[in-house]
């Protein structure tokens, strides 16, 4: 990327939002906070956010901090590379802390932790205190936020009351109200929400043109996938790496109907397929994908009931759509997605807290509505 780049591209989809025009105005102003806290819903893109933040800040661009970060020179290239997008940075004056990050203690593993612990921070606290090694400043991101643990939310706060100078700290959340009201209140807030579908859309062309990634021709499948993403660029740049999301859901969608029509028993052994007999990171991930589908699913059977088709997000499936919502009652339905919400948000909770997610599965497998057929 070159320094005639434009700006809008230099600071990625969210350039023309609030949050973005706030954040170029601090620093053009050279005011930016010693802390910022990025919120926004899983895969609104606030990872990409502040990594470009980082950059700005390093950046070996002149008007990086008027037009954003060139994205193209050394320091900007070991934050990103386009070649390895979900590389963590490279650089020496900029960490990512997160669930699984070192800690001061030689003989602790932390990689199967859901948590950043207090021997994390402590090894944070210590890093801050040193003068950056190759740039001006230092860059700490700590992701996601609501993953700190009590104790170690009540040690970074000390670190906030008394920032150390030239070092910046950026906290992202998709769950803000988790987090104590006096970390909250140290840091500066930008906000992102998800993108209306036209700046969607073209920011997806963009960056499938720079990655020389190929989207679907066929405007209902993009439609779909539009759907699917509901406004979230990083939601996008995810899944398409990994394929066709729309022919995955699809895949999910079978599942779904299939379990619904399992005995108990058939339900339960699913259960232990998918979360395992303990939470370990990796079972818990797939769990939250797997239900962020099934809420989809179900509540196109409720929109098709209560008539609101315009709102259906499989549209590439609207037969089956028909064909199940006749099965339920619309009560059922809508009792259903309740709780597969309530789940979800036990699940998320769970992980600072040592919830058994396969436990939390078992019920809501055995509350899935009884079809008409079969009642």
């Amino acid at each position: 990327m070159s320094a005639s780049t434009p700006v809008t591209d230099r600071w990625g989809p969210h350039a023309d939002s609030l949050a973005g025009r706030t954040l170029v105005a601090m620093l053009e102003s050279q005011r930016v906070p010693h802390a910022l806290l990025i919120t926004g819903p899983v895969g609104v893109g606030k990872r990409d956010l502040a990594i470009r933040i980082a950059q700005a800040l390093l950046c070996n661009s002149p008007d990086a901090a008027s037009n954003g970060p060139c994205r193209s020179c050394r320091d900007c290239l070991r934050l990103y590379d386009p070649g390895q997008p979900s590389l963590d940075p490279q650089h020496t004056d900029v960490e990512v802390i997160a669930p699984g990050s070192l800690c001061t203690e030689s003989d602790h593993d932390h990689r199967a932790s859901r948590t950043i612990g207090i021997c994390v921070i402590r090894r944070l606290e210590h890093v801050a205190t040193l003068a950056p090694f190759e740039a001006n400043q230092r860059v700490i991101v700590i992701n996601p936020a609501e993953s700190l643990t009590s104790d170690a939310a009540d040690a970074f706060l000390k670190t906030l009351e008394e920032p150390p100078d030239r070092v910046y700290f950026i906290l992202l959340t998709a769950q803000d109200e988790q987090l104590s009201e006096t970390i909250r209140s140290r840091c500066r807030t930008l906000t992102l929400a998800p993108l209306p579908n036209d700046r969607l859309d073209r920011w997806l062309d963009r960056w499938a043109a720079e990655t020389g990634l190929e989207l679907p021709a066929d405007q209902r499948h993009r439609g779909e996938l539009r759907r699917l993403a509901r406004g979230r660029p990083g939601w996008l740049q995810a899944n398409l790496r990994d394929g066709d999301p729309v022919s995955l859901r699809s895949a999910q969608i079978d599942d779904a109907i299939r379990i619904a029509n399992t005995s108990r028993a058939e339900r339960l052994d699913w259960s232990e397929q998918i979360a395992g007999r303990s939470s370990n990171p990796q079972s818990i991930d797939n769990l939250q994908l797997i239900l962020d589908a099934w809420s989809d699913w179900w509540r196109d059977l409720w929109l098709h009931q209560t008539d609101r088709q315009n709102a259906i997000i499989h549209v590439s499936q609207r037969e089956r759509i028909e064909r199940n919502a006749a099965l339920y009652d619309q009560g059922d339905l809508s009792q259903f997605l309740e709780q597969i919400q309530g789940t979800r948000a036990l699940i998320e909770r769970g992980v600072t807290h040592g919830l058994n997610a396969r436990l939390a599965l078992d019920v809501l497998l055995l509350s899935i509505p009884i079809p008409r057929k079969s009642s």
